[in-house]
């Protein structure tokens, strides 16, 4: 059974039935399902549905099903995406996602603790790729660049650091942004791998300084931790919770889902980790991976266009030295 919970009763939703669907799959109705049902932490009164969403009647179900109730996200070819994604020199992208675009988080030496647990549909991207979520470099309110991705490429799920170098705009595109970028790439596994629920824990300190910390968890376990200098441009930081996917105008590209039981962050570990995750601390602050990972190297293109404004980080990019493991 799919449903929405409309003041403490169940709506049916189906395809028989797609007007109650069209009519009350409001942001509203939405924000109040995820802070019932999905949302904890400050999650729960700071994300609300993004900018450039594709419209909810579209994308979005409320699943109940077997006393599991989630977000289901779904992407379609034929669904036409914000005209600033749609419309996007050199590229064509479509999206539904939650963000704290008002409520970003100052860098500061305190850490926060993120846990999010979904699943994936498997389906053919024909070498696409896409976003499940992101952590946004912030220059106060406004966004600038995606900072640590959970994404996929082709069916292969990774978990993506930047390091950006430069970021720039281009000539008739001012509301998009583009990188020079240094990217540490952890590889999680492929969709198959996903496609029932898994949780992502993170416990992220974003600093240009030593004191920079990343550690990831998937179930119960560690897969890295990184030490060290590790945000480049930006004094904040935010979140991007959803389905972003980019097409490069390919039409066979096949329907995905993204299907979200629950999500949330907060300062105070206690609130969103196990107690053996929040007591974990390295006695050598040594980065460590035990799943495979490497360094690429990335440079957004032109496409013949002129650059109208540019960020630049004018220190050295910083490096990890990452000791494998099983």
């Amino acid at each position: 059974m799919l449903g929405l919970m409309v003041s403490c009763q169940t709506v049916q939703i189906t395809s028989n039935n797609p007007q109650i669907n069209t009519k009350l799959m409001t942001d509203n109705i939405i924000l109040r399902f995820l802070r019932q049902e999905i949302l904890f932490g400050s999650a729960k009164y700071q994300l609300k549905p993004d900018t450039r969403n594709i419209g909810n009647n579209k994308a979005i179900n409320l699943y109940d099903q077997n006393d599991i109730k989630a977000l289901s996200i779904t992407m379609d070819k034929q669904f036409e995406g914000h005209r600033d994604d749609w419309l996007r020199i050199g590229e064509q992208n479509q999206r539904w996602e939650l963000a704290n675009k008002d409520t970003p988080i100052y860098l500061s030496k305190k850490p926060i603790y993120i846990k999010y647990n979904f699943k994936i549909t498997e389906h053919d991207t024909k070498d696409t790729g896409g976003t499940f979520f992101q952590i946004i470099a912030n220059n106060n309110k406004s966004r600038i660049l995606p900072w640590l991705k959970l994404k996929y490429y082709g069916d292969q799920v990774q978990l993506d650091l930047n390091l950006v170098k430069e970021v720039f705009w281009l000539t008739g595109d001012p509301e998009n942004t583009n990188f020079d970028k240094k990217s540490y790439r952890f590889k999680l596994g492929h969709f198959k791998d996903f496609t029932d629920f898994r949780t992502l824990k993170l416990k992220i300190l974003p600093s240009e300084n030593n004191n920079g910390e990343i550690i990831a968890w998937i179930d119960d376990k560690r897969i890295f931790e990184l030490y060290g200098p590790n945000f480049t441009i930006g004094n904040a930081y935010s979140f991007k919770l959803g389905y972003y996917r980019w097409l490069d105008y390919k039409a066979n590209v096949e329907t995905g889902h993204l299907t979200i039981k629950s999500f949330g962050y907060h300062k105070n570990c206690k609130l969103v980790l196990t107690r053996s995750e929040c007591e974990y601390l390295s006695k050598t602050r040594e980065s460590r991976a035990s799943v495979p990972n490497k360094v690429s190297y990335w440079r957004s293109h032109e496409h013949g266009k002129k650059i109208t404004k540019t960020i630049r980080y004018k220190k050295k990019i910083p490096n990890f030295y990452i000791i494998n493991s099983k």
